[in-house]
């Protein structure tokens, strides 16, 4: 069957949205009174030529999203540039706690506000990661005594037993109920940030898909964002931009420093993204991205997306389109509608107007008329999509591998750097290494030759290696030792398994590769300076 794609039929932009932009109890605690994003957002400041701060909507429309006419607003603009709905986050912690809730329990009010939605959940553990932010009653209580005492915690995340599903599910059921939600199938869809942080993820999602059939509903249509590995209890994996294409720069060394920032060049960014296959055989969907500068939070610590412009996305954006087409998805997103205080946002500016949002506008146009260029091609197969993510993931696999040798050679060979430098500046005496293989093999030689002791390995394949280096089981009861360096391919996987019987350090060797570049040139920059 060939792919003949109507206009209507285009995947459905859905915009990811951020609703920390109005007063709340616990930001004028924790940051000041009347503190919202827009603090931040006022506040930034140009680090290098042509660093275009701060970001300024248009009309100086610092908006308030308590306000229902904000929101009336926002939804006749998503609906002239052709944004379908919004992707709100959903913050919600230990023991019920909610956190910026009130936007969308005021749409869920509002019913003539004709806007579809679906939830986000960022699951995380909300941190004080706002660094540039100073002078606040927050920083004032806990900045200089400290991140040691309260780890810089705002609200604890935990994501308990049973019951607590339940409740957390009972919260969500009145959004679900809504016929503006979006659902798939008839499911509503529900997105998990981070669900690779979330231990009970496999039990919660069993238990939610009981309630929501208990509820009237063919059940639930979960999609895991940032899925490092394979999970059945999902149906589908959402590539999160840009951070995705951000790490794949990082690795590949394209930063560009501009007064200590760290800059990516925006086509390289969309062309990583647009190179981005399928995860693990999944259903995958794509996420498109207006920019990147999150400077206004994190000052010279943050990280900016250069020469990116509402042309630049559009065409990009098209190819995107194009892409999700190809692989039959319903919806392509986009981060973000209004993230200004990272400088993701569609909303209109005073440096481009509506250009972004036009630029959407202008791509599903264009884009209507090139799916009509396909329907003489055969559709994708799932057995080739299976195939295909297959050797994607291979890809990743050998590219990762690549990515280490390649740091781990230029310490080595252009910078005098070791590893028991690093396991001593971290205060540990001794280490076992899992993963046997490649990586693991040449880790040991370097710890020996370094006269650091690596007292056991642990692989599937067991046996000894000379010099009573004894390799154990995953599922063995380990010796003590003060860490665990992973050398194999899914860290989060395997960390998660240790976690559960190991309470010592637990460390990935890209992790350490990479700290010990990230101090490298930290030392460097500090010589320049004298």
């Amino acid at each position: 069957m060939g792919i003949n794609m109507r206009k209507e039929e285009l995947p459905k932009v859905l915009a990811v949205y951020l609703p920390q932009f109005y007063e709340n109890e616990d930001n004028n605690r924790w940051w000041g009174k009347g503190f919202t994003d827009w603090e931040s957002v006022k506040s930034a400041e140009a680090y290098f030529s042509k660093h275009h701060q701060p970001k300024v909507p248009l009309d100086h429309n610092y908006y308030d999203l308590s306000r229902k006419k904000t929101m009336e607003r926002q939804s006749e603009m998503a609906k002239k540039y052709g944004i379908y709905g919004f992707c709100f986050y959903h913050y919600y912690f230990k023991n019920g706690k909610m956190e910026l809730e009130l936007p969308a329990e005021n749409l869920l009010k509002w019913k003539d506000i004709d806007l579809p939605f679906c939830f986000n959940w960022a699951s995380e553990p909300w941190i004080r990661s706002w660094s540039k932010i100073s002078g606040n009653v927050w920083t004032e209580r806990y900045e200089n005594i400290g991140e040691a005492l309260q780890n810089g915690i705002l609200a604890e995340q935990d994501y308990g037993t049973y019951n607590d599903w339940i409740r957390h599910f009972e919260y969500l059921l009145p959004f679900f109920r809504d016929e503006r939600y979006i659902k798939i199938d008839g499911k509503p869809v529900f997105i998990f940030y981070s669900p690779n942080d979330i231990r009970p993820l496999n039990q919660m999602a069993e238990c939610w898909r009981k309630e929501a059939v208990s509820a009237g509903f063919p059940g639930l249509y979960l999609i895991g964002a940032h899925l490092d590995i394979p999970n059945k209890y999902l149906d589908a994996a959402m590539i999160y931009e840009p951070r995705n294409s951000i790490d794949i720069l990082n690795n590949e060394g394209e930063a560009e420093l501009r007064n200590g920032v760290r800059c990516f060049d925006c086509q390289k960014i969309w062309t990583a993204l647009l190179r981005s296959e399928p995860l693990f055989g999944y259903k995958t969907y794509f996420c498109g991205v207006s920019g990147y500068d999150d400077t206004p939070r994190r000052g010279q610590s943050g990280e900016i997306i250069i020469h990116n412009s509402p042309e630049v996305f559009e065409e990009n954006l098209q190819k995107l389109m194009e892409k999700s087409i190809r692989y039959g998805n319903e919806y392509l997103f986009i981060n973000a509608w209004n993230e200004w205080g990272e400088g993701m946002y569609l909303e209109p500016d005073m440096q481009n107007g509506y250009g972004y949002l036009e630029a959407v506008k202008n791509a599903a146009n264009h884009v209507s008329d090139f799916s009509k260029a396909y329907d003489s091609l055969p559709a994708y197969s799932e057995t080739i999509r299976k195939e295909i993510s297959s050797l994607s993931y291979n890809a990743s696999k050998f590219r990762h591998l690549f990515q280490i040798v390649d740091k781990w050679l230029f310490l080595e060979q252009e910078r005098n750097v070791n590893f028991s430098n690093f396991f001593k500046s971290e205060n540990i005496s001794s280490i076992a290494i899992y993963g046997m293989a490649a990586l693991g093999k040449h880790l040991l030689l370097q710890l020996q030759k370094e006269a650091f002791p690596a007292t056991f390995g642990i692989d599937r394949y067991v046996g000894q290696y000379g010099n009573d280096f004894v390799i154990y089981r995953p599922e063995d009861d380990l010796p003590e030792t003060d860490a665990i360096v992973i050398t194999a391919y899914d860290t989060a996987a395997i960390t998660e398994l240790l976690q559960c019987k190991f309470s010592g350090k637990i460390y990935s060797l890209e992790d350490i590769i990479n700290t010990m570049m990230k101090r490298n040139i930290q030392r460097s920059e500090k010589e320049n300076e004298r």
